[in-house]
């Protein structure tokens, strides 16, 4: 997978040979579960796990359909059985408002799937969230992980790899528009400090702990609410 230096330089795909047999260049490919795309988003890793996620809910159907087992234990099944593939790699996700909106409303889907709710029935998502006691937390799930592994990555001392990669800049000019969202952006957005003060205060887990369980709490406050 060849990538350019920009968006307007000439992307010339190299022609790498081994045993004079020439390399097949890609738009993206899977590493370790995870898919490595050209342009650097994460949109088609994040739609390829909604899509892992709904094919290991529809194959549980028969524990959905059962009535004899209460709401409670099929949403512990779920959080069980078919999360796991939903989150797979999450902590390394860059999210767009788009991806945001694809997360949460797989969580519905998800919820929808369990208590059988068709389209048809025309109930707000607010009424199946009541139904099944709970309130959305996938994102704010995935927003807590992508935190937590900030903070074992800087305070790994086997290896400074990660932290390399996660504080180091590619010597580049910058085309020309509007910058492409980062992932320490989105770190910094969501706990409010800077690179700096990320890497100085991961460093102790009671206080990196605090400022995840606080921005996590954060996310999770209604615009609404905040705006009373």
């Amino acid at each position: 997978m060849h990538i350019p230096a920009s968006k307007e330089s000439n992307n010339v795909e190299p022609d790498i040979k081994i045993d004079r047999t020439s390399l097949e260049n890609v738009d993206d490919f899977n590493y370790l579960g995870s898919i490595k795309t050209l342009d650097g988003t994460c949109t088609k890793d994040i739609n390829t796990r909604i899509a892992m996620a709904k094919q290991g809910m529809v194959t549980l159907n028969n524990i959905w359909k059962d009535r004899s087992i209460p709401k409670p234990l099929k949403f512990k099944l779920l959080k069980t059985l078919v999360w796991p593939r939903m989150l797979y790699g999450c902590e390394t996700w860059t999210m767009r408002k788009a991806d945001e909106s694809k997360i949460e409303a797989a969580e519905m889907w998800f919820f929808r799937r369990l208590l059988r709710v068709s389209w048809k029935d025309r109930r707000t998502n607010g009424n199946v969230l009541a139904e099944m006691g709970t309130e959305r937390t996938l994102l704010s799930l995935v927003k807590e992980r992508r935190l937590k592994y900030i903070g074992h990555t800087e305070r790994n001392t086997k290896t400074d790899l990660m932290k390399t990669i996660f504080e180091g800049k590619t010597e580049a000019k910058r085309g020309r528009g509007r910058p492409s969202l980062s992932y320490v952006d989105q770190v910094s957005k969501a706990t409010g400090l800077k690179l700096q003060s990320i890497s100085q205060k991961n460093q102790d887990r009671a206080i990196w702990r605090g400022i995840v369980k606080s921005s996590c709490a954060a996310a999770n406050i209604n615009p609404d609410d905040a705006a009373r």
